[in-house]
């Protein structure tokens, strides 16, 4: 079997390509592509007491991205996600008349809101 010279700058170039090519698939394959992660902590609070409310399903999304905490016996809840530009925050009240009954609440949230402070009012 014969083996092909590399004396042609031709065939190093090609040869240069592919493997440029191959380390970046690789590269890629190993650490991912880059994404922002944000984290959200917050508190649920009773908007005339100004308690915290146990119980609270929290839903935050941004793209392809969700997350859902339920807020401790505080009201404090804490999401971590992808984050493509625009977060979706919703809050709904899932354990019904145990702490009252409080109406939903929806909002967006831009990058820098990373500490939540949520006043509900009851139905």
């Amino acid at each position: 079997m014969k083996l092909l010279k590399l004396k042609s700058g031709f065939y190093r170039k090609i040869l240069g390509i592919f493997g440029a090519a191959g380390f970046l698939v690789t590269f890629q394959a190993c650490y991912g592509t880059p994404q922002n992660y944000i984290n959200i902590d917050g508190a649920v609070l009773d908007n005339e007491t100004n308690e915290g409310l146990a119980g609270m399903k929290v839903n935050v999304s941004s793209g392809d991205s969700f997350a859902v905490d339920t807020t401790d016996e505080n009201g404090n809840f804490h999401v971590y996600l992808i984050s493509d530009g625009e977060i979706n925050l919703t809050v709904v009240d899932i354990d019904g008349e145990q702490n009252g009954a409080f109406a939903d609440f929806d909002t967006t949230l831009s990058e820098n809101d990373h500490l939540l402070e949520l006043k509900l009012a009851k139905e």
